[in-house]
């Protein structure tokens, strides 16, 4: 009877054991894949550092996270007095994969806060203020290491190629389109008008922009019939460290300009799915 007990006790041992070791692997699993996970995405190291003229403020590059494959590599920038944080900002460098690194940006300091090129070898240069007074505002170039793209080489359009010659006038047109809308439509509403380009080389109008939403004029398409371009009048959310991306926009409108008379015609939608007015449809022939 002894022996039987004495048995049982040694195989509820062996069995406790083998539990504890089974415990032990999977929370050790887990905390390795928590850490795995926490470097892959949340991780911030400081790549470089710029430091204002008079030495009292300095400007941080920051790798947050790896990426993944040949992805875009999530950066964040900081602004310090001391050890005071004035300021950041979050955003993306898209360059083959490679991670934040020095060659990534370049600093200039003015009187009233940084300059910074953001630069990747998949994208344009991203040019980012970062004031004195705690702002942070970002917008795309049509250049990449600081020379200008998108004009010099021909592309195709159904199986054509387009000169250089056509590009421009296309893009003329569509300058022509924007000043028309904002004289008016939006110029009376108090707005302003920046001229800024999108991580493609799009140019896209900045009519206002705070800590909580930016404002935009975009290109959309030329309508049906020809005779019209369609400009997107889109508000986009701004997150904490003052990023954005026209992914989360809001239609608030959307404009036709006839290019034959000059005349903009509001379609009223604020939804693409909507129909618009019966004269915005009139003109476009949708």
């Amino acid at each position: 009877m002894q022996s039987e007990q004495s048995g049982v006790h040694r195989i509820g041992q062996v069995v406790k054991i083998i539990l504890a070791v089974i415990g032990g692997i999977t929370v050790a699993l887990v905390l390795l894949g928590a850490a795995l996970v926490y470097e892959l995405n949340y991780a911030v190291r400081t790549v470089d550092t710029s430091t204002s003229p008079d030495g009292r403020l300095t400007l941080e590059l920051q790798a947050v996270g790896e990426p993944l494959f040949f992805s875009s590599a999530d950066a964040r920038l900081v602004l310090r007095l001391d050890r005071y944080e004035i300021s950041c900002m979050d955003t993306s460098i898209a360059d083959d994969g490679v991670q934040v690194r020095a060659d990534s940006w370049q600093v200039s300091w003015n009187d009233t806060g940084a300059e910074v090129r953001l630069m990747g070898s998949e994208q344009y240069d991203e040019l980012v203020t970062m004031g004195f007074d705690g702002s942070a505002m970002t917008r795309q170039t049509n250049e990449r290491y600081g020379k200008p793209q998108g004009t010099q080489t021909p592309t195709e359009v159904d199986g054509g190629p387009v000169t250089t010659e056509g590009m421009q006038q296309q893009a003329d047109e569509t300058d022509t389109a924007y000043k028309a809308v904002y004289d008016a439509m939006l110029k009376s509403q108090g707005y302003g008008f920046q001229v800024t380009y999108n991580a493609r080389g799009d140019e896209q109008i900045v009519l206002s922009q705070d800590s909580e939403s930016i404002v935009l004029l975009v290109y959309d398409r030329d309508s049906a019939n020809g005779a019209c371009t369609f400009l997107a009048l889109e508000s986009c959310p701004v997150e904490d460290c003052g990023s954005w991306s026209i992914d989360e926009a809001t239609l608030l409108d959307e404009y036709a300009y006839a290019h034959d008379t000059g005349e903009v015609i509001a379609s009223g939608k604020t939804s693409w799915s909507d129909a618009g007015t019966q004269a915005f449809r009139d003109a476009t022939g949708e």
